[in-house]
């Protein structure tokens, strides 16, 4: 295990009754806050009405950013930003899933730059101050309130970049796995894949085999992430499988599985910025369409350790390395069609044609984050793998 530093500043409240500490919470928060949230969902449930009624209890004045998209906006975060820098907002409260959330801490950071935010995802301007961030979240997968990472889409210039640091941990999230029963099925697999991905991302690009303990933390939130996401087809209101599903989304990405394992890429999610900038994809769904053939693509050099993983996610008992490697494979596509979702990219409208296009912007991310073994002709050559698979 490589030496390390760990500093993680979010207090999780997790738990049926997470929401009865929202006012205490609050409390010792000054001024008035930014409430954000997504669109109808919020409304529909009556959460939106408990979450006004803490407010109110804590003497808290609030002014609203609703609406935000499933894929957010830079547009979407500038006009949050307008609304509380108008009314000297002192914080954040974000509501929702992981779209809901990064909004927020683009908000949140927004509030205290000199520059446009969009600085901050190309690499040009630091992050010296950002606003204090609330989450109660709805959803999970991205783990956004359980990290210090964001994603936006800059809609003009067709860029959908991620950015992260440590002053976007959000101060308190008050997890309760309940408010996700009625997350419909797809959007629940979308949350595993998302999940799935973090893990198998730091899986073949970390140094895992030096690692034993990382390693079979990633191999757990895996085997059950996937065990809990199958079980929810069949039995969508179990609350242990929603709160297995919530904590092992929070996990996958908070930094506590990669202690030790020196530097990580993610160069999945990087592919997949590129692909659902250009059309309405849900991020999971994007995921899902590249990861079996991007998986196949690192059998040659990481066939070893896809069959590891094969083993202690699928219990794979095939004892060639190459033969497990694809057999894991096949298992995680067997898994993505089970929850119905496409494990294949040409199913999405996406041709040969665009790939330059799509390399184009996976480098640029690629460039921002120092994801050196990620060149133009990887790129392609993956990219045109994923295309070959077929039904």
């Amino acid at each position: 295990m490589q030496d390390f530093v760990l500093h993680h500043p979010t207090k999780v409240i997790f738990g049926r009754h997470a929401l009865s500490s929202l006012t205490a919470e609050l409390g010792s928060w000054s001024g008035p806050l930014l409430l954000v949230y997504g669109r109808s969902s919020i409304h529909r449930s009556g959460l939106y009405e408990t979450i006004v009624a803490a407010l109110a209890a804590a003497g808290i004045e609030f002014y609203e950013r609703g609406g935000v998209e499933s894929n957010p906006t830079l547009a979407g975060a500038r006009s949050g930003i307008a609304t509380a820098i108008r009314h000297h907002c002192q914080g954040v409260l974000a509501v929702g899933g992981g779209s809901v959330i990064d909004t927020a801490k683009a908000i949140a950071a927004g509030c205290c730059v000199n520059h446009d935010l969009w600085k901050l995802f190309t690499g040009k301007k630091p992050l010296t101050r950002s606003l204090p961030v609330l989450t109660v979240p709805t959803v999970a997968g991205s783990g956004s309130e359980y990290n210090g990472g964001m994603v936006l889409t800059h809609e003009e210039k067709k860029r959908k970049f991620g950015y992260a640091h440590r002053l976007l941990f959000p101060r308190t999230s008050l997890i309760d796995p309940s408010l996700t029963c009625s997350v419909p099925p797809a959007q629940t697999l979308y949350g595993a894949v998302d999940i799935l991905t973090h893990c198998l991302e730091v899986y073949l690009s970390a140094a895992i085999e030096t690692s034993p303990l990382q390693r079979r933390l990633l191999e757990s939130v895996s085997k059950s992430t996937i065990e809990a996401c199958c079980r929810l087809f069949n039995d969508p209101f179990c609350y242990e499988d929603r709160a297995t599903m919530f904590w092992a989304g929070s996990l996958a990405l908070s930094g506590i599985l990669t202690a030790g394992v020196g530097r990580i890429a993610m160069p999945l999610h990087a592919l997949e910025h590129a692909l659902s900038v250009r059309q309405e994809i849900p991020h999971g769904a994007g995921l899902a369409a590249l990861l079996p053939g991007w998986l196949a693509f690192q059998i040659g050099r990481f066939g070893g350790r896809l069959a590891a993983f094969g083993r202690a996610v699928f219990a794979i008992d095939e004892t060639n390395e190459a033969q497990a490697a694809a057999l894991t494979v096949t298992a995680i596509e067997s898994f993505l069609e089970a929850g119905g979702s496409s494990p294949r990219l040409s199913d999405w409208a996406i041709t040969v044609e665009q790939i330059p296009e799509l390399t184009a912007h996976c480098r640029e991310q690629a460039a921002i984050w120092r994801l050196r073994n990620l060149p133009p002709d990887l790129i392609e050559a993956i990219l045109r793998d994923c295309l070959k698979r077929g039904p």
